[in-house]
């Protein structure tokens, strides 16, 4: 298992070290991979997390300037969710028998009930977890949501996501370097900070309302609050 992670870390490093002397290469490649992170259903077979860690990483070494990828990576995934909002809007519910995305109906199906539950914020959240952010944008389309509100949402939304991907990279390329670690350790690291990080933000109530018990009055007080809400949802 790890050899393979040890493998694949090694090609991306490998690739993103050889492009990186070229900016309008590295800019491209960037901008493409967040575009096709956020295509309705294909994006799940784009590895946007490992790469844009890595592209911090690299960053770090001053070996990318930040801005301009930074600014690749928001644009491109503005630009992938709009494409997905325009599939889903123009598709509706057809889409469950157009290919490929006929053979995807369920996860569709779960992107509609955490759509249904979220509502707008729904685009803003699910960028951000494993399962449906490939899929929340051209629900949005599908379930008639207005495309002024899922442009401001979009494009907020990109802003922090690549952000969120790749200051981290930044941050634990220089952390693992002062302890003597190689950069591929990044992907691993990264990924295990962002995915806790995602988890805590989308079920801190749960999180809170399994603590609540041990926290006294406070937990009293979250029960209160949260606890009915969450068994009607």
């Amino acid at each position: 298992m790890f050899d393979i992670f040890h493998t694949i870390s090694a090609y991306l490093e490998s690739f993103l070290s050889a492009i990186s002397g070229n900016f309008w290469l590295t800019f491209t490649f960037i901008f493409l991979v967040a575009i096709g992170e956020a295509v309705f259903v294909l994006g799940l077979f784009v590895p946007s997390t490992p790469v844009l860690l890595l592209v911090g990483g690299i960053i770090a070494e001053g070996r990318l300037p930040f801005w301009e990828v930074y600014f690749a990576a928001v644009i491109g995934a503005i630009i992938g969710d709009a494409i997905s909002y325009g599939i889903g809007h123009l598709l509706k519910d057809s889409i469950r028998t157009v290919w490929p995305f006929k053979y995807h109906t369920e996860l569709i199906a779960r992107g509609e009930a955490f759509f249904a539950r979220h509502g707008g914020k729904s685009v803003f959240i699910g960028r951000f977890i494993p399962g449906v952010k490939a899929v929340i944008p051209g629900v949005a389309g599908i379930m008639g949501m207005s495309y002024r509100k899922f442009t401001i949402i979009n494009v907020t939304s990109a802003f922090v996501w690549a952000a969120a991907h790749i200051l981290p990279g930044m941050l634990l390329t220089a952390w693992l370097k002062s302890i003597g670690l190689s950069l591929e350790l990044v992907i691993v690291v990264g990924t295990l900070i962002l995915v806790a990080l995602f988890l805590l933000i989308h079920y801190h109530r749960a999180i809170l309302l399994a603590l609540a018990p041990w926290l006294g009055s406070l937990g009293r007080s979250i029960q209160a609050r949260w606890g009915k809400t969450d068994i009607v949802h």
